[in-house]
């Protein structure tokens, strides 16, 4: 359609009109119908009533499909000879057209210029408003930006809040400018560019409403719908953003989801949806058009019905106790988090429902419980009720959560009432889970605690600190679109780095709750590409989580978390972009970066990792104090090392990728070496692809051939040998048998035998060696079948073995040494009473500080256990971690320094006399002689010990010598009770005579009655 302007002078002395109409035309084709917006100049005299006439013209135009919907006066000029005088309508105000070519008609009334042909001369006011922010040196700036503002067109006012000082020698100013009509972006640049040239002026940004249109949806929207907000800019931006506000918090920038979807066209026209409403999303959007210092925006509001994310359903008790009466009370309550949402609350148990629950708001949460009686007496005895709550919202949309509530009847198993600290533990039915919430301060969430065999199991905490609930809603935000910037990503890992350092209080809750926002923003990492500003953060959480506690006694729940734990710790350093990081260390984690080439060597945690594959970068990280967390299905009899070591590949372009990980002697264990990565479909351990190839030099190398995400560990498995455990048992009933006798026969011929202070001492040695190694054989026997005896049992028989043996090695040190000072000095004696305070001391005092120093350093001071349920003995992990190294280095001492010793003692022997002669017959007397030292003195040297170095070292178990030792050291130490015997009775001769007096004059003695 067309418009035609029309201009008749037919004298000196006229007016001209300027009458807007806004007509519609339906378009061609289909039915879509078309608005324009046409300036039509009528020329006239004064006596010219052209208002009276414009309303006439409104209507349809015949033949044309054009409607004429509205039409008005937006401008009149007056000419009379050579001037024109113009002015606006009401309701109108100068064109930017007008105002930028003849500036004296600017924010003036009337205006006397020849502008009566300009096209548009007015426009309709228009409602604008900018919102600037300066910062200077000055105190007064708005002084100065008050007339630089001024030249725009329908200029209004200017008003400051105040200047605010916020450094040194700055102050900051926000003003708000009003104005009756859109303005040119360009023009306001102009003047912000002249302000800012001034020295006093530091920086100005400008926002406005009015330059951008927004349609939103209106009314209260239902809850999980699909919505979608549309933005126009009157000018072509630069860029464009979404931001969100709920209540007094601050804007959120919109970034791309799970919920929330953004159009890539963004410089005029912008579209955000909401793929699925829920509390998240109700709120104040904003859309921004941005160029430089300027942004436009609009505004619109969005409410949504709200339903609870998170409904959590208890029971109080958790049972229903019918053992006793004829009906059970039970409180059955549903907690939510705090809601501007009014809702209808329904508590049902059974077939009992109360509609009119109580309802309390404490600590950011409303909590509704209601006192339901159940009915003891029915027929059919229901082994258990269904409790629920079911919630409504103003819209009529309902949520509903269930609970499965246990009954116990009389004869049922259940753990009785207890209390611990100030919770409670109510009565509950066996195999059940008793929950409670957490009153701890500063933290959130729940204790749980198991009824397993009419017995409580271990209190799991499950409280979370406060601010590490905050930063999963962050995080959650974050992953939905809600935040979803760098800055915000920064912020994230940053407080879960203050709230999870290695010197908090990190419990099991605390642990699964960093785990958790790990898998959220690796979720969120699809959508939006995470910067290499994260590392340090992400990786000290992390690590400082590898530190924290996670023994709950429940080793399934332990293995779930451990696997989303690596799975997510993978996902993050897999998504995070690099650009100039070499990577990063902490105490747990260590993370290396390679860049594009055909192979990359690092080391992580002493393990070398080779990768021979071309790629634009190879991230590998090393993760300690995990394998052992992770589950163990297929792989239950081995030891887990210190160390899972991942490789990932970016853009590797050859087809195979050779891995390969060379372990330091140090992580090299004994036994059966096995090759594995986790596999995260099958949830387990799996050695498809993998091998281990032994090296030179204590070296070991783990080669597989994966192309995806590469992650393994090293493992031992226990030694098993045909008839091994057999010969176990045989020989310490020998044992036993035999150093119970050797200690009577040494009361019954101790006044025969000792007559001087070394004998004194060396008899009550070997007696509390004997009595030592007696209590530690009884002791192994007794743990022989670890899975038929519960966990305090154990205990006590680890801790017994722990003791005795180590009293044993320390008495027998004791002996060499006072053997050994004789030997040296020997005309100096030490008195009895001297000699026994030592004695008593390195016996028992030494090995119970060892004992317990050990008990408690791996009890309270690291997560590595002082004992395994499944051996009933020490822990062994890796090199230089476990409980074991507490026995192994002491006994290996003492075993030295008393092989030691035996060499001194052969060496006196071996010594000639000046008397002696050299011959043959000397040398046969030396011989028997250094013999019988050794026969003598091994089993009380605990020299037989010296075979457990080498069953240590010695790994190959196709080669005869691995299996020779591991007999040779078996029969030798299972028998130590009788060689003790026959050395120290039936090999000594005055001993001997002893015994046999006493049982020959028993004999006569019988014979003479």
């Amino acid at each position: 359609m067309q418009v035609q302007r029309v201009k008749k002078l037919c004298n000196a002395s006229m007016l001209f009109f300027a009458a807007l109409f806004i007509l519609s035309q339906t378009a061609n084709v289909g039915s879509t119908e078309v608005t324009y917006w046409a300036e039509v100049m009528i020329e006239g005299n004064k006596t010219l009533n052209v208002a009276s006439l414009l309303p006439d013209i409104q209507g349809p135009l015949a033949t044309t499909g054009v409607t004429i919907s509205n039409a008005e006066i937006a401008a009149e000029c007056e000419i009379i000879g050579r001037n024109t005088t113009c002015w606006c309508g009401g309701g109108y105000v100068w064109s930017n057209f007008v105002c930028d070519n003849v500036n004296i008609c600017c924010n003036v009334e009337k205006c006397v210029a020849n502008i009566s042909d300009f096209t548009p001369l007015c426009l309709p006011k228009s409602n604008v408003s900018l919102f600037g922010t300066v910062t200077g040196s000055s105190a007064v700036l708005p002084i100065t930006i008050n007339p630089a503002f001024r030249v725009l067109n329908a200029f209004n006012s200017l008003f400051s809040t105040g200047s605010i000082l916020t450094g040194l020698n700055t102050y900051q100013h926000n003003f708000t400018v009003l104005l009756s009509s859109v303005f040119s972006t360009a023009k306001v640049q102009n003047i912000i560019a002249m302000l800012l040239s001034d020295p006093t002026f530091y920086t100005l940004s400008v926002r406005s409403l009015g330059m951008v249109h927004i349609e939103a949806p209106s009314g209260k929207l239902c809850y999980n719908s699909r919505q979608q907000l549309n933005c126009t800019c009157m000018e072509r931006m630069e860029r464009c953003m979404w931001q969100m506000t709920r209540g007094e918090e601050f804007p959120m920038t919109l970034g791309p989801g799970s919920e929330v979807t953004l159009s890539d066209l963004c410089t005029e026209q912008s579209t955000v949806t909401l793929l699925k409403t829920n509390g998240f999303w109700s709120g104040s959007y904003g859309c921004l058009f941005i160029s430089g210092n300027i942004a436009h925006m609009a505004l619109a509001p969005i409410e949504i019905a709200l339903l609870p994310e998170v409904i959590n359903v208890t029971a109080n008790p958790p049972s229903a106790d019918c053992s006793a009466g004829a009906s059970a009370t039970v409180i059955i309550s549903c907690t939510i988090e705090n809601s501007t949402e009014t809702y209808s609350a329904r508590l049902k148990v059974g077939a009992q429902e109360n509609t009119a629950p109580t309802k309390e708001v404490l600590n950011g949460f409303i909590k509704y419980s209601a006192t339901i009686s159940v009915d003891c007496m029915v027929a059919t005895k229901p082994r258990s009720y269904d409790g629920s709550c079911t919630l409504e919202n103003s819209m009529s949309q309902l949520r509903n959560r269930t609970l499965k509530i246990p009954v116990i009847y009389p004869g049922d198993g259940f753990c009785a009432e207890e209390t611990i600290e100030t919770r409670i533990w109510p009565k509950t039915k066996d195999n059940e889970t008793a929950i409670l919430d957490c009153i701890v301060s500063g933290r959130q969430g729940t204790f749980k605690r198991k009824c397993t065999g009419n017995k409580w199991g271990e209190e799991i905490s499950m409280c979370v600190k406060a601010i590490l609930n905050t930063v999963s809603l962050q995080a959650a935000d974050f992953e939905k679109g809600l935040g979803a910037t760098q800055e915000i990503a920064s912020l994230i890992f940053e407080s879960l780095r203050n709230n999870t350092s290695e010197e908090s209080d990190n419990t099991f809750g605390d642990v699964k709750a960093t785990v958790s926002v790990f898998q959220t923003m690796k979720s969120a990492s699809v959508n939006i590409r995470l910067g290499e500003n994260l590392l340090p953060n992400f990786i000290e959480s992390a690590s400082s989580m590898l530190n924290a506690t996670w023994e709950i006694g429940d080793e399934e729940e332990t293995g779930k978390l451990a696997t989303q734990y690596l799975s997510s710790v993978e996902g993050l350093v897999q998504s995070i972009r690099i650009n100039n990081s070499e990577g990063y260390n902490s105490s747990k984690i260590q993370l290396q970066i390679c860049r594009a080439g055909s192979s990359c060597n690092k080391t992580v945690f002493n393990v070398d990792v080779g990768l021979n594959a071309t790629a634009d970068m190879v991230k590998t990280v090393g993760l300690q104090s995990l394998a052992n967390r992770l589950p163990k299905d297929g792989y239950e009899g081995v030891i887990f090392p210190s160390i899972v070591v991942s490789t990932q590949v970016e853009n590797m372009s050859s087809s195979t990728a050779n891995i390969k990980l060379t372990f330091q002697s140090d992580e090299i264990l004994t036994g059966t070496m096995h090759c594995v990565f986790w596999n995260f479909t099958e949830h387990r351990w799996s050695s498809d692809g993998c091998e281990y190839v032994k090296g030179p030099g204590g070296m070991g190398s783990c080669e597989c051939n994966h192309l995806t995400s590469f992650s393994m560990l090293m493992s031992k498995h226990s030694v098993s040998m045909p008839f091994l455990d057999q010969l176990t048992y045989i020989g310490l009933g020998i044992s036993i048998c035999s150093l119970i006798a050797y200690i009577i026969i040494e009361v019954l011929v101790w006044k025969a035998v000792v007559k001087s202070s070394l004998s004194h001492f060396r008899h009550t040695a070997l007696i509390n060696i004997s009595l030592c190694l007696l209590l530690a054989d009884c002791s192994f026997l007794a743990s022989s079948f670890p899975s038929i005896l519960n966990d305090t049992l154990c205990l006590v028989l680890v801790i017994a073995k722990h003791y005795f043996f180590l009293a044993m090695f320390f008495w027998m040190l004791c002996l060499s040494v006072m053997l050994v000072y004789q030997l040296i000095f020997v005309f100096s004696h030490i008195g009895k009473k001297v000699y026994m305070i030592i004695g008593f001391t390195i016996g028992y005092i030494c090995p119970t500080i060892t004992v317990v120093v050990t008990y408690v350093y791996y009890d309270q001071g690291t997560d590595v256990p002082y004992y395994s349920t499944k051996t009933c003995w020490l822990t062994y992990q890796s090199a230089m971690v476990g409980s074991i190294h507490a026995f192994l280095f002491p006994v290996m001492t003492i075993v030295l320094v008393n092989l030691f010793s035996m060499g001194m003692v052969i060496a006196t022997v071996l010594k000639p006399s000046g008397a002696e002669s050299n011959n043959k017959k000397a040398d046969k007397e030396a011989a028997k002689a250094v013999i019988k030292v050794i026969m003598f003195l091994t089993p009380v040297f605990g020299g037989t010990w010296v075979l457990g170095l080498f069953v240590f070292l010695l790994d190959d178990y196709t080669q005869f010598t691995t299996i020779f030792v591991h007999y040779a050291f078996t029969i030798v130490n299972s028998f130590q009770g009788f060689f003790i015997l026959l050395t120290g009775c039936f090999a000594e001769k005055r001993v001997r005579d002893e015994i046999l007096r006493i049982v020959l004059g028993k004999s006569a003695k019988d014979g003479g009655k």
